[in-house]
Order: C-alpha cells, then sequence, then structure tokens
C-alpha cells in the first residue's frame, strides 16, 4: 500500500461487501445513530467523518472505562462494520481498550470509491477523530492493521514518531515498503496463519523479518487469511501484547528518544581513550540464558549486534576477582542484568552511542543526557559496558589509556572496572583473549596489594564503589515498591470499574434474556397456533370429505325421487279423476244430508226448550265445581295477550348492570338480579322497590323460583347458589359444590324440593331444597348457559356452548335426546307453560322453536338488526304461546308473531344491550332489563 510502486498499486483490487452488511439509523426520538442489525449500546458510538478527499466514511467507537490504550482498527478486504461489530465489542471488553473502527471509501455506507489514496485519507481521519474529539495522546494509540488495512497502517505509522505500538494482521509484504526510509522504532506484533491461501505465509515471515524491534509473532498453524480471530491463541497473544506494552512506559520513551536522534554512526565523546575490543575466548563457549530463550526470534537486522553481544555469565566471569569483594561485584553484573532487552532494543538499531552514553543508561534514566554527536565521532556498537570499534581504527597505541589521577580515586563501581585496564601494560596481539584478561586480572591484584601496602585504606574507595550498588538496589527496590503500590491502587480503582461494568452488564444480559423468552413464547406460539390450524385443516379436509360423499348420496336420492315422483304424477291424475267422481256423489249425499239435518235441528231446539229450564240448577253447580277444580290445580286462564306497545316505568335497579329478571308465579311481582349482588323485588303496577335480598357474594347472573313462591334461587359468579325464603327474606341455604362460576339455575315445575344448576365446571348438579345438598352431579364436555326442567319434572333440557340441544333425564343423568340447535353458543332455553314447546336463542342471532315431543323445529325468528348481546342473553314465549321475544345489543326488544313468524312490533326504551326479558302477571306483564341496571315495564 503505503510503499507500493504504481504498477503494483494499479493491480491492487478492493472487494467491497455487496450489499453492504448494514445502514446508519437514527432514531427520531432520542436522534442516537446506530447500525441496522444491531441495538443501541451506551458504550458504542457510530459516526460520520469527512475526509480532506470529498469523501465520508462510517466509523464506529467502542469506549471501556478500564482502557490504558485507544486501538485504531483497519479492517481486510471483504468486510464492513456491519461484519466486525461483534468481534470490535470482544476486543474491547478482553483487551480492555478503546476501539474505532472504521470502513474504507466505497466500503459499507461510506461513500466515494475504495482507492489507495483513499484509504491513506480514511485512516488519517479517523486518526484525528481519536486525537481532536477523544482526546487520544500519540503515546496512546496501537494501529492494528488486518490484510489490506496493513498497507494505510504502517504509511500513517511512518509519520507519527510517538506511536505506542503496531499489530499487522495477516499483512501484506509489499505494503511494509513504507518502513524502509522511516527513523523510528515501534513495537512490532505479527500475527500470520500458515495456511493462508490469499496472502501467502511467507510475507508475514518477511515482514517479522524486517522489524527493528520485535514482539514474539504469532504463527498459527492451519490458519488461514479470514480466520485467524477464531484461533483461542490469538486472543491470549494480543492480551499478552498489549500487556507487555503497557508495563513499559519508560522504557518506550527511551526509545523513542533514541529514534528521533537517529543520525548518521558518530563516537562517544567521553573523556577516556576508545577501549579495545574484549577477545576472551570463553565468550564463544558460554552461550547466554537469554540469548538461547530467543534464539528463534532473532532477525537478520540484528545479526550483526548478536555476533559481538557478551552474556551476562561470560561477562561475570571475565570480570571476577580474587579478592574479597568478588561477590559485590557479581551483584553488579546480575543488577544490569534486568536491563539487558531494553538496551538491546535501543541499541541494535541506532548502532551509534559511545561509552559514556552507555553508562548513562545502565546508571539511570535521571542520569541520562542526550548524546551530542561531534564532527569525530565513528560509528561504534555498543554491548553489555563494552565499547567495540572497527577492526581498521583499533591499535595497541589507541587502547593504552592515561594513568589515573589522585583526586579520582573514588570512582564509580563500573570506572573503577574500567581502571582496571589501566593497569595493563601493551601486550602483542598475538596473545588470546583469556591469556590477556588473566594477565590483566592479576597486574590489577598486585597493583591493589602494593597500594594496600604503600598507603593504609587506600583500598577504601573501591569498597565504597562496590557496596554502592547495593545501596542503589535497595533504592531500586524501594522505588519498585512504590511503584507496586501505585499499581494496587489502580487495580482498585479497576475492580470498582470493573464492578460498575458488570452490574450494567448483567442489567443488559437480563434484557436481553427477558427479551430471548418472549420471542421463544412468542414463537411457542405461533407454533401452537400453526398446529391448530394444520388440525382445523384436515378436521375441514375431513368435512369436505364427509359432505362430498352426503352429497353424492343425495344426487342418488334425488334421481329415485324423480323416479318416485313421475310415479306419483301419475297416481295423481288416476286419484283426481276418481277425485272428482266422489265429489260428484258427495255433493249428492250432502244435499240428502243437510234435508235430513234440518229435520234433527228442528227436533233439537224442540227437545232443548223442555230442558232449559229443568237442567238450569244443575248446570250452575257443575260449573262451580270446575273452578273450584282448577284453582286446586294452580290452573290460571290466561286471556289473548296484546301485544306490549309503550313503556309504563323505567327502573334503575342495580349498578353494573342486570343480569336475570322473573315474575312470582300467578303475581304482578317482578324479580331481579344484578352486579351489585343484590336481589330486588318490584311492584309492577307502581314501579316501586318491595324488598331486597341479601347476603350474596358475587354478581348474579340467573334466577329461578319454585312453583309454589315459596323460595327464590340465585346462581352467582362466586362459585355458589344461594337460596332465601320469600316471605322473610333470610338465606336459607348456601349450596357450595361446584369450583367454577354457576351460570343457570331452574327450579321444578312439579315440586318445591328440586332444584337443577350448571356451571363452567363442565358439571350440572340436581340439589335437594329441604336439606341443603346435592344429590346427582352430571359432567358434560361442552359448557352449559342455559337450563330448564320440563312441565313433567322428570326430564329437563340444557343448551351448550357447543351449539346443541340436549334432553336428560334427571333420575338417571344420561341424555335421552340431543340436537344441533344452533352453529354457535346457545344463549338462553324457555320451555312454554304448555309444556309442548321449547324456544332456544344462539350467537348465530337465530331464534328456534322446537316441539318437545318430536324434538324439530316448527319455527326459527331472525331480523336484520336484532343481534344477541351475551352468552346469557334470555329470551322468552308469552303467555297464549303466540308471541316470541327477545332483546338485541342495540337496546331494542323484537316481538315476532310465533303462527307466521312475522315480525310483530320493535320496541325502543333501553340505551344498553338487552340481556333479560319476561312474561308475567295477570295482565302478561312484559319485563325487560339491560346492561346498566335499567328496568322497563311495557304495556
Amino acid at each position: 500500500m503505503g510503499g507500493v510502486t504504481s504498477s503494483v498499486a494499479a493491480k491492487l483490487a478492493f472487494f467491497p461487501p455487496s450489499p453492504p452488511s448494514y445502514e446508519v439509523v437514527t432514531e427520531p426520538e432520542s436522534g442516537v445513530v446506530r447500525l441496522s442489525r444491531y441495538h443501541h449500546r451506551e458504550n458504542v458510538e457510530v459516526l460520520r467523518l469527512p475526509t480532506r478527499r470529498g469523501t465520508e466514511i462510517v466509523a464506529l467507537y467502542v469506549r471501556n472505562p478500564m482502557a490504558a490504550f485507544t486501538v485504531l482498527y483497519s479492517h481486510g478486504n471483504a468486510a464492513d462494520l456491519g461484519q466486525m461489530y461483534e468481534l470490535f465489542l470482544e476486543l474491547s471488553i478482553h483487551l480492555r481498550v478503546n476501539l474505532l473502527g472504521y470502513d474504507y471509501s466505497g466500503y459499507g455506507q461510506s461513500s466515494g470509491k475504495p482507492t489507495e489514496q483513499n484509504t491513506y485519507a480514511d485512516i488519517e481521519t479517523a486518526y484525528k477523530c481519536l486525537i481532536e474529539n477523544y482526546g487520544a495522546k500519540e503515546e496512546e494509540i496501537i494501529l492494528y492493521g488486518q490484510s489490506v488495512g496493513s498497507g494505510p497502517t504502517v504509511d500513517l505509522a511512518a509519520r507519527l514518531p510517538h506511536l505506542r505500538a503496531i499489530m499487522l494482521h495477516s499483512p501484506i509484504l509489499s505494503g511494509l515498503r513504507v518502513m524502509y526510509p522511516v527513523k523510528r522504532t515501534y513495537w512490532f506484533d505479527i500475527y500470520k496463519g500458515t495456511s493462508d491461501e490469499v496472502v501467502d505465509f511467507s510475507h508475514g515471515k518477511k515482514l517479522w523479518e524486517l522489524c527493528n524491534e520485535k514482539y514474539e509473532p504469532l504463527w498459527l498453524k492451519g490458519g488461514k487469511h479470514c480466520d485467524l480471530e477464531l484461533f483461542p491463541e490469538y486472543l491470549k497473544h494480543v492480551k499478552k501484547f498489549i500487556s507487555t506494552v503497557e508495563k513499559s512506559p519508560s522504557q518506550r520513551s527511551t526509545w523513542r528518544k533514541s529514534a528521533e536522534q537517529f543520525e548518521p554512526p558518530r563516537q562517544s565523546t567521553d573523556c577516556f581513550e576508545p577501549s579495545r575490543k574484549s577477545i576472551d575466548r570463553r565468550e564463544k563457549s558460554r552461550q547466554s540464558t537469554e540469548k538461547s530463550r530467543s534464539k528463534d526470534q532473532r532477525t537478520t537486522n540484528v545479526e550483526n549486534l548478536e555476533k559481538i553481544k557478551i552474556s551476562f555469565d561470560q561477562m561475570e566471569k571475565s570480570r571476577r576477582s580474587l579478592d574479597c569483594f568478588e561477590k559485590s561485584r557479581k551483584n553488579i553484573d546480575q543488577l544490569d542484568r534486568g536491563r539487558k532487552i531494553p538496551g538491546l532494543l535501543v541499541f541494535s538499531h541506532h548502532s551509534g552511542f559511545g561509552f559514556s552514553s552507555m553508562n548513562r543508561f545502565w546508571n539511570g534514566p535521571n542520569q541520562r543526557r542526550p548524546h551530542q554527536p561531534t564532527s569525530a565521532d565513528k560509528p561504534v556498537r555498543v554491548a553489555f559496558g563494552f565499547l567495540f570499534l572497527p577492526s581498521k581504527t583499533r591499535s595497541h597505541q589507541e587502547t593504552a589509556l592515561p594513568p589515573l589521577p589522585p583526586h579520582q580515586s573514588s570512582i564509580r563501581a563500573k570506572n573503577w572496572k574500567r581502571n582496571i585496564d589501566r593497569f595493563d601494560a601493551p601486550r602483542p596481539l598475538d596473545l588470546s583473549s583469556e591469556e590477556i584478561g588473566t594477565a590483566a586480572i592479576k597486574r590489577a591484584i598486585r597493583a591493589l596489594r602494593k597500594r594496600h601496602l604503600l598507603e593504609e585504606g587506600a583500598h577504601a574507595p573501591a569498597i565504597n564503589a562496590l557496596s554502592r550498588p547495593l545501596v542503589a538496589q535497595g533504592l531500586e527496590w524501594k522505588e519498585k515498591a512504590e511503584n507496586l503500590e501505585l499499581e494496587l491502587q489502580q487495580c482498585y480503582k479497576a475492580h470498582t470499574r470493573l464492578s460498575e461494568q458488570l452490574v450494567v452488564e448483567i442489567a443488559e444480559c437480563r434484557k436481553s434474556k427477558a427479551l430471548v423468552q418472549e420471542k421463544e413464547e412468542s414463537i411457542n406460539n405461533l407454533q401452537n397456533d400453526i398446529s391448530l390450524a394444520r388440525e382445523e385443516n384436515l378436521q375441514i379436509k375431513q368435512d369436505l370429505d364427509e359432505k362430498t360423499k352426503a352429497l353424492d348420496l343425495l344426487m342418488s336420492e334425488n334421481q329415485s325421487l324423480k323416479a318416485q315422483l313421475e310415479e306419483i304424477r301419475l297416481k295423481l291424475k288416476k286419484t283426481e279423476t276418481e277425485n272428482k267422481d266422489l265429489i260428484d256423489r258427495w255433493m249428492l249425499e250432502k244435499m240428502n244430508s243437510a234435508e235430513k239435518l234440518n229435520e234433527v235441528n228442528a227436533m233439537y231446539e224442540d227437545m232443548m226448550q223442555q230442558l232449559k229450564v229443568s237442567s238450569i240448577e244443575q248446570l250452575a253447580r257443575q260449573q262451580v265445581d270446575g273452578i273450584v277444580r282448577q284453582r286446586e290445580a294452580g290452573y290460571v286462564d290466561h286471556a289473548e295477550s296484546t301485544v306490549p306497545s309503550s313503556c309504563k316505568h323505567t327502573i334503575h335497579a342495580h349498578e353494573g348492570g342486570c343480569g336475570s329478571i322473573l315474575f312470582q308465579h300467578n303475581s304482578d311481582k317482578l324479580i331481579s338480579g344484578g352486579q351489585d349482588r343484590t336481589v330486588k323485588i318490584w311492584d309492577t303496577k307502581s314501579g316501586t322497590l318491595s324488598s331486597t335480598l341479601h347476603g350474596c357474594l358475587g354478581s348474579l347472573l340467573d334466577l329461578a323460583i319454585t312453583h309454589d313462591n315459596r323460595f327464590i334461587i340465585a346462581a352467582s359468579s362466586s362459585n355458589n347458589l344461594y337460596v332465601w325464603e320469600t316471605s322473610s327474606g333470610r338465606v336459607r341455604h348456601t349450596l357450595t359444590g361446584h369450583t367454577d362460576k354457576v351460570c343457570a339455575v331452574d327450579a321444578s315445575k312439579v315440586s318445591s324440593r328440586n332444584l337443577l344448576s350448571a356451571a363452567y365446571d363442565h358439571t350440572m348438579k340436581v340439589w335437594d331444597l329441604v336439606k341443603g345438598y346435592c344429590t346427582n352431579t352430571i359432567i358434560f364436555q361442552s359448557n352449559c348457559n342455559s337450563l330448564s326442567y320440563t312441565m313433567d319434572g322428570l326430564t329437563f333440557c340444557s343448551g351448550h356452548v357447543d351449539g346443541n340441544l340436549r334432553i336428560w333425564d334427571s333420575r338417571m343423568g344420561k341424555v335421552v335426546g340431543e340436537v344441533a340447535a344452533h352453529s354457535q353458543a346457545v344463549t338462553s332455553i324457555y320451555v312454554s307453560q304448555s309444556g309442548n314447546l321449547l324456544l332456544t336463542s344462539g350467537r348465530d342471532n337465530l331464534h328456534n322453536l322446537f316441539d318437545l315431543r318430536t324434538l324439530e323445529i316448527c319455527g326459527t325468528f331472525r331480523a336484520n338488526g336484532n343481534r344477541v348481546a351475551s352468552n346469557w342473553s334470555r329470551s322468552c314465549i308469552s303467555p297464549d304461546e303466540k308471541c316470541v321475544t327477545a332483546g338485541s345489543s342495540d337496546g331494542s326488544i323484537y316481538i315476532w308473531s310465533r303462527l307466521n313468524n312475522n315480525m310483530l312490533s320493535i320496541l325502543e326504551g333501553h340505551s344498553s344491550p338487552v340481556l333479560s326479558c319476561a312474561y308475567g302477571g295477570p295482565g302478561n306483564t312484559l319485563a325487560s332489563a339491560d346492561k346498566n341496571g335499567n328496568l322497563c315495564i311495557w304495556c
């Protein structure tokens, strides 16, 4: 990318996903910008950033409250933010970093076309956003380049001197050419799959070899170009790299200064002459443990430095003295060993520091000063405190050192080591390094002993110099303890932030879990609906097959009936001829009979006149006896009823609605029950309240009264039946046994002892009103909405939700007859006073009249405006059995003629749906009740 030649760049192809995997959506209420595929998160921001080339790119910023660094992520070729969204969230959480990802021009919802120059402008815009909008510092930014993104990543890094680190993911070799002229050093971490079929594995390996300051690379065996993040080693390696970068802030500043001061090779400006290179033979035989551990990680750029590097074990042995201070010098070497790796990382790249610069580096950052080059500087290499000159500049005379001045007797330990070399006499170059070192040490020991003999206490400066590293080591330990304490405080703060984040994540997890449960419930409901639909479909197919078979049967029957019709027509003609003959004969006989009848009538009139006077007393006595017998049997002679036309009284009877009404037998008293849990008795002549019955614990759904008007029974939504004495108004029984609301009740027409009830627990119960307990329980499948005893008291009828009418034997509890009365639920059953007719009403807005003797329909009543209001809407038949009356949901009352099914009248007086109608009283008064609790008395 950045350093790719124009010919190679011209061949570079971009493959943005088409169509893009996301859209940028702005919430209308909150104004929050998010990706269409994902819900909004508090720590995620979606940005639109204009670039210097006139395009606009889409960026995604993920915030982590515990972040120490910010990663600028340049994704691969055939990807966009919609595909990288989940990976960005995972990296931000596990690495504890802020992360900014972006789409190149022409990718996703970014405008423009994907070109090489646009990618450079895109990453510059993303970098400026981090600096200006989020306050990120250059030292806290880590660049991450994946595949084609490694080009703009390295190009940007070439222009940032204080960048923290770079990570390359499946990089392209040609993209790193931009690094060649760069005079800076960064942490480099490279990940590559050994089975990459897009960019060969050799690209990553070569890039790692070209890096000046390396970190252990990650070669994933079997990894391909686009699946490295699926390997568990990937995340572990990245976390380790981030931790390593985070733990070495002081070393990074040293390396930055070294990178900024990179100049052509120069010599040291130290006051001493350049020291000679050690040729100790033990140098090659004793390998450093550190060198052996990282041997496979060294690159060609530092091979020259490895050739001159001396291990600490070798240095320790070459410096070892025979005097009593041997252990102190060993501690100095061990102290230097902890600073070995940073020194190599810095100096292996620049190769231009003198001996004094090394002293300042090893003594710590407080004593280190920038090296000022001079015109006399020469290229040198430094390793572990020894200065190496090129072979052409080293000579025996140049390595000779001047004698030590007296005022420098308290020189530091490392300078004291140099003083040993001052006592070395010139020696031929053909000696081995081991022999030269041994001779120099011996001369130094002899000089020290001689000085000890000449001057008492002369070795005190050496002792002080050797003991100073221990003090320095103690200070260093103290400094480390303070740093550890600061780190512990930071850990506590991080733990607090992590706890807060954990609470937020737990809340989001619970919301997500609740959402998943809701979706699962929706899926289950949909699956259930599908199963029901399939069952219904199967049932419809079965019904269709049955109807098809029935139609075929009817067609065959129709053919046979047509044949029979032809035969009947022939017989009819023959019968008509015979009938004509018979009529003629009958007319003749009629005339003869008329003459005879006239004669008989005349004789009858004469006889009646004779008997009239003698039988008048006997006829009067017979009439009186008949009236008495009728009164004793409870018979009431109903005159022909008239059709009501006007409302006589309007009474607000109950709060919340009135569900059921009925008249007392042979009385003008009207009984009503409502939602206010009371039963009221009204005088229909005056429209006043006679009495109120209390004690019910639920809404009243149906009422009944015994044939002798002794007891009033109410069915309640509290699952109970309540029995009041009409005379006293007190509760006689509370009948319990149903487990759901009781919706229907009726008393026997011949006995005041038997009572029948039905509830929504799929049971009907027969009760003994004298004893107050259940005598029989009948279980059925479809719920019962209404029931009624027949006039003989031995059977009863019930209307069910499935639309069927059933006739039961009250003694055996078995169905003795069943007929499909309605296509929907039956809401009302009413038995006429003669006991021969039965009226049913259904939710299909039909009112059917049955002959109880044959269970055949003898009339059907309907009207366009008539709508059944509820499952417990009650209709009725007039006492003379000439009128059928039913209420409607629009507040009207419809009256039909039973004889011709014609509409006789529509009464309007209610403002809400009419729930119940009843005839009663000597004048056949009509009463109605509505859903608002109002009663209307009609005349």
